[in-house]
């Protein structure tokens, strides 16, 4: 299966999980919030059963919903396939530095000429309230890139400055339309490292453009790969640092860097894409340490080689699984992640997905290391992991 149909795969999933029944939100109104935090109730440990967290993981700590305890900045996806996250950001909107619904599209549509598509996702009311519910600290910085491009698109906007000034004036206008404070651009995935000296250049100029009318600029990088080939390295970094102000690193879907099933981020290799792009403390505040707040099952046959493509796993389906299946929850401490492992009809699951000790051991790797945090994303984990914030 290609990158394509794997990602919509991936879509279709969490289109089809973000669906509560009028059971399910029958039973999400009857749990009250907790005094206390998740700490405070001794649920941060490696060694924890699974009716722990199918008891606790819907009760987060009331008083703590509106205290920020990380110190550093945290930016939060929405995806309008998730729709769980947007009540999840209301909620907990003064968690949040930045809030980054991904609604938006770049489409060049004739020379100098710039539109966004998505705008129809926009949600006006939506963005009022989570502003006023945090007394306008949190920042709405929809994340956008580019569709439909092809090589007469990019040759134009990688030799002409007037190209770049008219796509950055599209979006000043749009970012005053819908009440943005900037944007989250994502570009470098998508180009596979084609014309990367150019993209740094337009990204350098986007992000000056928009400097002057106050508005930000959030660069998504990928992390480093395990063969090495850096879609994104350490010099374009250097060249950038500077111009952009805050890069949302994503260091998770490891296995799909190892080629092997594997855990979503382990700890050392967090860690070495923080180092690798910087010692500074100025610009190390500039990087958004990635958290999935998603899991991967893999199945494997008795010979344990995969039986298929590793499946996404949300808060809700993880919940449902343990319920209705024996399955044995283990630490493994050279990953800081717990593993669920399950032994049926000759073959053998491994389920990956956070829990508060893993999302635990990762925030205190930022603050050691003095990175922000970006989450993808609000609507797929379980309540309690917003005490941690």
């Amino acid at each position: 299966m290609n990158n394509f149909n794997f990602l919509l795969l991936f879509s279709m999933l969490f289109i089809v999980s973000s669906t509560l029944t009028s059971d399910e939100k029958k039973k999400a109104k009857k749990v009250k919030p907790a005094a206390v935090s998740v700490e405070e109730r001794g649920l941060v440990k490696n060694e924890i059963e699974l009716d722990e967290i199918i008891k606790n993981h819907a009760i987060y700590c009331d008083k703590c919903k509106n205290m920020k305890t990380f110190e550093n900045k945290v930016l939060g996806y929405v995806t309008p396939w998730n729709a769980r996250g947007y009540d999840v950001a209301k909620v907990f909107a003064n968690k949040f530095d930045f809030i980054s619904p991904v609604w938006l599209q770049i489409q060049r549509v004739g020379p100098k000429n710039y539109q966004l598509s998505g705008t129809h996702d926009i949600d006006m009311k939506w963005i009022k309230n989570v502003k006023k519910k945090s007394n306008q600290s949190s920042l709405l910085v929809p994340r956008i890139l580019f569709e439909k491009l092809k090589m007469e698109d990019l040759h134009a906007l990688f030799n002409n400055e007037e190209e770049i000034d008219s796509l950055a004036k599209m979006l000043l206008s749009k970012s005053l339309d819908f009440q943005f404070n900037g944007f989250v651009l994502e570009i470098y995935m998508q180009l596979s490292g084609y014309g990367k000296n150019n993209v740094n250049h337009l990204v350098s100029d986007l992000a000056k453009i928009l400097h002057k009318q106050n508005k930000i600029l959030i660069l998504v990088i990928p992390p480093i790969m395990m063969n090495n080939e850096k879609l994104f390295d350490k010099r374009d970094f250097d060249l950038l640092k500077d111009d952009i102000d805050c890069f949302s690193l994503m260091t998770y879907d490891y296995y799909s860097h190892s080629g092997s099933i594997g855990p979503n981020a382990p700890i050392d290799w967090v860690r070495e894409n923080i180092e690798y792009f910087t010692d500074e403390p100025l610009y190390r505040q500039k990087i958004l340490l990635g958290l999935n707040f998603y899991g991967m099952k893999f199945v494997t046959n008795s010979k344990g080689e995969s039986r298929s493509h590793p499946e996404p796993i949300l808060g809700k389906d993880y919940i449902k699984l343990i319920k209705n299946r024996k399955l044995n929850l283990k630490w493994e401490d050279n990953y800081k992640e717990h593993i669920l492992i399950s032994n049926q009809n000759n073959q053998k699951t491994f389920i990956f997905y956070p829990t508060l000790s893993s999302l635990h051991s990762r925030i205190e790797l930022a603050k050691e290391l003095g990175t922000g945090l970006s989450i993808w994303e609000l609507g797929q984990g379980l309540d309690y992991f917003y005490d941690l914030l």
